[in-house]
């Protein structure tokens, strides 16, 4: 019993209906968590709705407030509302456009922003009050609004002029003040460091209509009452309008910016949540009734009960039914592997376990088999194309014998063979091993099922040894042509790699294909001396037997033209020389001893002086040139040591006929160091020397170092500039420097000290 205990608790019907009691479970205990929490959770969801219905609210009247203090600062600004502040009584009269300019400019900005009712631009020096509508003085503006303001004429101008109570001007700042019947927004004006600091002040009266609908537009504000009370907790603006608070009571939350309370108000429990402003020194205050969200709870605690009965009940059959139901599949899988596995295992193992354990089991041992039989027929393959191709063929075995024992498609006795350089484009390339790999997949998809390809490794390179359709054998060329074209535009836009092929003729039989080897490597040979990237077939090839002989008279021609500095004429006939040769098929030991001819010629052209100069030594020419296999690579490096040799040789000849370069490197620089591409080398190019030459000469003649004297140029046009008051950036450009930050290093390390140090000083 104990045993048959144990079996069933490893059982997948076990596990099931323990997974399927958990889910079930997991409704019933969150209904019974709900119901004994419903209390906290209404709580909860009434402060979190109180919340955000004073957060909308907030943002709402935030967004106002801050568009309209924008508005003051923007006025702030203004060059008319400046112009009318600094306006004197002498000059009012002879101002008078000015003054209507400026109440245009009031009426313009009042109309763009109808959260303000008005804007009033007070002047002290004047007396006076600028509004979008009126022009008088403080006194008349105070009797046209005695019943807005509602304190006394003395009282109001001192909260103008931002004076305290001890008579001396408050910092001016922007702020709200409380008058009568308005909420004014005032931004006093001052001037910093004169005697009489204070010019006047704007007010902005705030629109307590729009505020109030506002208020009356957020969510759930009928069931409640809304405020808006300043930092004295005394009200500004209400939703409304017939509360009787004069001072909304709230619990301050230990200096918190928002908090919710539950506070008895006449009777009755209320909840009274509150949130600061973001930009004033406002709070926003909700007042609702408990009752209003109390009455879903009860609701709520039916339901909940009557869902935990519910679940209970329908959860016990439904598990029931679908243990019983998914268990019957499972058990004929498990009767159907079980004949494999002994009797012992079954009780171990659950049934999920012991399929997947025989699933796996039969998968892997089928996977390993295979992968070890192509495995294996791949080198066997490989093994016998690279005996094939180095002349080692079984005899008196026929081509289809071959092709059975070695599971070839060959269907002719037509053979060709193919050898692809493969070269990477740089970081990122695969390797030459996955390159192969790639290749000889990507060309045999292209080639379809025209030809058979098969391929080996020779030599580092990738050989193919392709049986030609005896239906195509009269255009298999442009079939491998055009498959390697497709594949090259693939590769190169997939992998970045650079592929060359060389090709033999066609032959009868596996014994002719060592010698399609042997001319697909010839036609390899005479790839690289034609062209680095061009393939050939063998049959391309036309041999021609040339002569080398370079004469006497044309080594002292050459010569003399490279220690005269001709590189011009040097390099042409160096290309008349490799025109020769490359003209026609010559092997590559005959274009070498031509390049190695033309390198000592240029060697005896180049002064002893600069044979045993250590830049010489490092070039080491001779070594370059014994690497290099393509005509390109040939002419390349010839190229560039007959520019170097006629450099040398210009730089002597300069030597010498110019003793008096500095004064004229020193008049260039000054007449071109705004320019910022201006260096060594572009002075070199100028007066047709190297940078090396004409810095040296520079300093033989001047005593100073080229680069140091161009920077000492430029720091002294940029002292000028910083005395007349140009900003640093325009300086940096017009004195030739690249950035304002390069322009402060060079200027720092020349005078100790940075330009902006340099302008305060002057």
């Amino acid at each position: 019993m104990k045993q048959k205990k144990l079996m069933f608790s490893k059982s997948v019907a076990y596990k099931w209906i323990v997974s399927y009691a958990v889910i079930m479970l997991i409704p019933l205990i969150v209904s019974a968590i709900i119901y004994l929490q419903t209390k906290q959770i209404v709580e909860y969801e009434i402060e979190r709705a109180g919340h955000a219905m004073l957060k909308q609210m907030q943002n709402t009247v935030d967004s106002e407030i801050d568009q309209a203090e924008k508005m003051a600062m923007q006025l702030s600004i203004h060059n008319d509302v400046n112009k009318y502040l600094n306006m004197t009584t002498m000059e009012e009269k002879s101002q008078s456009f000015q003054i209507y300019k400026t109440r245009q400019e009031l009426s313009k900005y009042k109309s763009t922003n109808d959260f303000v009712s008005g804007i009033y631009l007070y002047s002290s020096r004047l007396d006076k009050v600028l509004t979008d509508e009126t022009y008088v003085d403080s006194k008349t503006f105070y009797e046209m609004n005695r019943q807005m303001i509602g304190m006394p004429y003395e009282e109001w101008l001192s909260l103008l002029k931002g004076e305290s109570a001890g008579g001396k001007a408050l910092p001016p700042f922007t702020q709200f003040k409380r008058w009568e019947t308005k909420v004014v927004l005032m931004k006093p004006f001052s001037s910093a460091g004169a005697e009489n600091a204070f010019k006047g002040a704007l007010i902005l009266p705030l629109n307590g209509s729009k505020i109030q609908s506002m208020l009356k537009n957020v969510d759930w504000v009928n069931k409640g009452d809304v405020y808006i009370v300043d930092k004295n907790n005394q009200i500004l603006f209400q939703n409304n309008s017939l509360a009787g608070f004069q001072n909304v009571p709230y619990t301050e939350e230990g200096g918190k910016k928002a908090g919710t309370s539950f506070i008895n108000i006449a009777g009755t429990e209320n909840m009274v949540s509150f949130i600061d402003s973001d930009t004033t020194d406002w709070k926003y205050i909700s007042v609702f009734p408990s009752s209003v969200f109390w009455e879903k709870a009860r609701e709520i605690r039916n339901l909940n009960l009557f869902g935990l009965l519910l679940c209970f009940l329908v959860g016990g059959g439904v598990i029931s039914y679908f243990a019983r139901k998914n268990y019957n599949p499972v058990r004929e899988l498990v009767n159907m592997f079980s004949g494999a596995k002994d009797e012992q295992t079954q009780r171990v193992l659950d049934e999920f376990s012991f399929i997947r354990e025989s699933a796996l089991a039969t998968i892997r041992e089928r996977d390993d088999i295979n992968n070890r039989q192509f495995r294996q027929l791949r080198v066997l393959q490989t093994y016998y194309l690279s005996r094939l191709l180095k002349g080692q063929a079984e005899d008196g075995l026929s081509v289809e014998e071959a092709a059975r024992l070695h599971h070839f498609k060959w269907d002719s006795e037509d053979f060709a063979v193919l050898l692809f350089y493969i070269q990477g484009g740089g970081e990122g390339s695969p390797s030459p091993s996955l390159s192969n790999f790639i290749v000889s997949n990507i060309i045999m998809d292209f080639t379809g099922g025209h030809h058979s390809l098969s391929f080996t490794e020779m030599d580092g390179m990738l050989a193919a040894v392709i049986n030609i359709n005896a239906e195509r054998s009269a255009s298999w060329k442009e079939d491998i042509e055009e498959a390697l074209t497709k594949t090259l535009e693939f590769i190169d836009r997939k992998y970045r790699l650079q592929i060359v092929m060389a090709g033999s003729e066609r032959h009868t039989g596996l014994n002719s294909l060592h010698q399609g080897y042997l001319q697909a490597l010839e036609a390899q040979e005479y790839r690289l001396v034609l062209e680095e990237n061009l393939s050939i077939w063998y049959g391309e090839i036309e041999p021609q037997e040339t002569d080398y002989y370079l004469s006497i008279n044309d080594e002292v021609v050459f010569i003399n033209l490279i220690k005269s500095g001709e590189f011009d004429k040097a390099s042409a006939m160096v290309d008349a020389i490799l025109a020769q040769f490359f003209g026609s098929q010559v092997s590559i030991e005959l274009v070498r001893y031509a390049m190695i001819d033309l390198t000592s010629s240029i060697m005896k052209a180049i002064p002893q002086e600069a044979q045993r100069s250590k830049l010489w030594e490092e070039w080491r020419p001779m070594k370059r040139l014994l690497v290099c296999t393509t005509r390109g690579e040939f002419r390349q490096e010839l190229m560039e040591l007959t520019r170097m040799a006629c450099g040398m040789a210009n730089e002597k000849l300069t030597l010498m006929s110019n003793t008096g370069i500095g004064e004229e490197v020193s008049a260039y620089v000054k007449d071109n160091y705004a320019d910022i591409n201006l260096s060594v080398s572009m002075i070199g190019a100028h007066f047709g020397i190297t940078p090396q030459y004409v810095s040296r000469l520079f300093k033989e003649q001047t005593g100073q170092g080229l680069h140091d004297y161009i920077s000492q140029i430029r720091t002294g046009e940029a002292k000028t500039l910083l005395q007349e008051g140009v900003t640093i950036e325009e300086i940096s450009s017009r004195v030739g420097f690249s950035s304002s930050s390069a322009f402060i290093r060079v200027f720092k390390k020349y005078e100790g000290i940075t330009p902006g140090r340099y302008k305060n000083l002057q």
